[in-house]
């Protein structure tokens, strides 16, 4: 029922995207830290 909430699903959207960055940039981060 409140799955398919256009809010629900922006900010379904909005961690997923979070998410990716995260992905992305935490390799590169961690990369840094260790050389």
């Amino acid at each position: 029922m409140g799955m398919f909430d256009p809010k629900k699903r922006k900010v379904i959207t909005a961690i997923i995207a979070v998410i990716l960055v995260l992905a992305m940039v935490v390799p590169t981060v961690l990369s840094l830290i260790i050389y």
